[in-house]
């Protein structure tokens, strides 16, 4: 079975418990050019707070009753025809709050376990620690002599 977790409502405040659904489905089955991807680990980020309101933001909300959002890391365990991924690769990417998830790997990179534990691709070598990155090189130009205050 798949677990998923599901937005329900949108919160008023601090998300509760009523916030979330708690399913448990099918796991799905990749159609031809996909990937069933069962995911390792899932980040909780801040920007989660903000894809669950409705209104203009850089990304559109949640849709209530969709699976949460969020960045994953897991394994291509059932490919079907995908020209990118084979069975065993390691992929980083938007798979929500779920144990499993299909996808034709639009939006997923595929990682190297090798090269760092696969938290790292969620965390300092993920969307994270990209944002800081870019956004200290690209955003505030950062130079030499410039000093940084964390």
């Amino acid at each position: 079975m798949n677990k998923q977790v599901l937005l329900a409502k949108r919160p008023d405040g601090l998300p509760t418990l009523s916030t979330w659904k708690f399913e448990e489905n099918k796991i799905p089955e990749p159609q031809e050019g996909e990937v069933l991807i069962k995911q390792h680990y899932v980040s909780l980020d801040p920007a989660m707070r903000g894809w669950m309101r409705e209104g203009k933001s850089y990304i559109p909300p949640v849709a209530i009753n969709d699976v949460m959002r969020a960045g994953t890391v897991g394994e291509v365990i059932k490919p079907n025809n995908n020209p990118k991924f084979k069975e065993g690769d390691f992929l980083s990417g938007w798979g929500g709050v779920q144990q499993y998830t299909v996808t034709n790997g639009d939006g997923y990179l595929k990682i190297d376990p090798t090269k760092a534990p696969l938290p790292k691709y969620l965390g300092i070598i993920g969307m994270p620690g990209m944002t800081a990155y870019f956004g200290i090189l690209k955003v505030g130009e950062l130079k030499e002599e410039d000093v940084v205050l964390v």
